[in-house]
């Protein structure tokens, strides 16, 4: 073990040695190299220890080359190549003979489109990507957050997970287009409302940095009901608003009338039976029952036109929930 030791130590010593040579550099070099000072952190100016110098400028290529290929019985035969140059012009017209005939063919196009998409799940990242289409997911402004007990985010899960994805056997992108193009139109369909799908942002209807009227209009054309896919709880929304928030929204389905009832209630009770009343689970009248399974908080709302300046809204930042601080529930304190 002594005699590895020591020769461990002799061989570190030499190469201590030879790093601790002074560098060689050609004569006619000299004149174009040089060191980088810097400062170190006491301030003092350190020159490290290596040299740099300007890379000569490479020969423009000419129009053509030559280019020696070994043949297999040994011999040698020669080849004209092109220059960069011409490749890249080449390159560019090819391009465009192409983009002409698959903007003369949509449904070509829209093939193209949907898997190109999809198909970056499966793409492999070293590979040169053919288009430049892209449609990222995005990550949302809470990372991780997953609403499992959401109605629409199970029936998403469930779409995604009907999807056919056998073309995704093909080995490559070629044979994994020629499978998808062959897959039946409603299944190529699915697959386009998928990938649109899924690269929609976050929004609200509210005045910030969350609305995107774009999809307050998408929404209202559709005609999307939100109560049919939210409804609030405690858990979602109750807990985590202030007392005189819930109260408004007792006053929006019942009046003055119910929401008195539960003026008195403390915070934490208050959330839970605000739950039962819009969860249709409450006894009250026929009317207040109906107005509270159809309402939802104005931000879900899909509509038509952005909140007017100055119109009563819900401030998108943690403030605090007003004077209820006594009568928070745990988990609201927790949150």
């Amino acid at each position: 073990m002594a005699a590895a030791e020591s020769a461990i130590e002799a061989i570190e010593r030499e190469c201590q040695e030879i790093r601790a040579r002074p560098p060689v550099i050609a004569a006619e070099l000299k004149a174009e190299a040089g060191m980088i000072l810097v400062l170190s952190r006491d301030g003092t100016p350190v020159l490290q220890p290596v040299f740099y110098g300007e890379r000569q400028a490479e020969p423009a290529e000419a129009d053509g080359g030559i280019e020696v290929i070994p043949g297999d019985d040994g011999s040698d035969r020669r080849r004209a190549t092109l220059s960069k140059r011409l490749v890249d012009e080449l390159a560019m017209q090819r391009r465009d003979v192409l983009a002409l005939h698959v903007a003369s063919d949509p449904g070509l196009a829209l093939d193209v489109m949907v898997f190109t998409l999809a198909d970056a799940d499966t793409h492999d990242w070293r590979a040169r990507a053919a288009t430049t289409l892209r449609a990222p997911v995005p990550a949302g402004p809470i990372i991780g957050f997953e609403a499992k007990d959401a109605p629409a985010s199970s029936a998403l899960a469930e779409l995604r997970s009907s999807l056919d994805e056998s073309w995704r056997a093909g080995t490559d992108a070629t044979s994994r287009f020629d499978l998808f193009r062959a897959l039946p139109d409603d299944s190529r369909a699915a697959w386009l409302g998928y990938v649109v799908a899924r690269s929609l942002e976050a929004s609200l209807n509210m005045a910030g940095e969350r609305q995107l009227p774009f999809q307050d209009h998408l929404g209202s054309l559709i005609g999307i009901d939100m109560a049919q896919w939210w409804r609030p709880t405690a858990a979602n929304y109750f807990d985590r608003v202030s007392k005189q928030v819930i109260l408004d929204a007792l006053t929006d389905v019942g009046g003055l009338e119910l929401s008195s009832r539960f003026a008195s209630v403390k915070k934490g009770d208050l959330a839970m039976s605000a739950e039962r009343v819009f969860a249709g689970t409450y006894i009250t009248e026929v009317e207040v029952r109906e107005k509270a399974l159809a309402w939802v908080p104005e931000v879900l709302r899909f509509a038509s036109a952005a909140p007017e300046a100055g119109e009563a809204e819900i401030d998108a930042t943690d403030a605090d929930p007003g004077d209820d601080t006594e009568d928070q529930s745990p988990r609201e304190l927790a949150a």
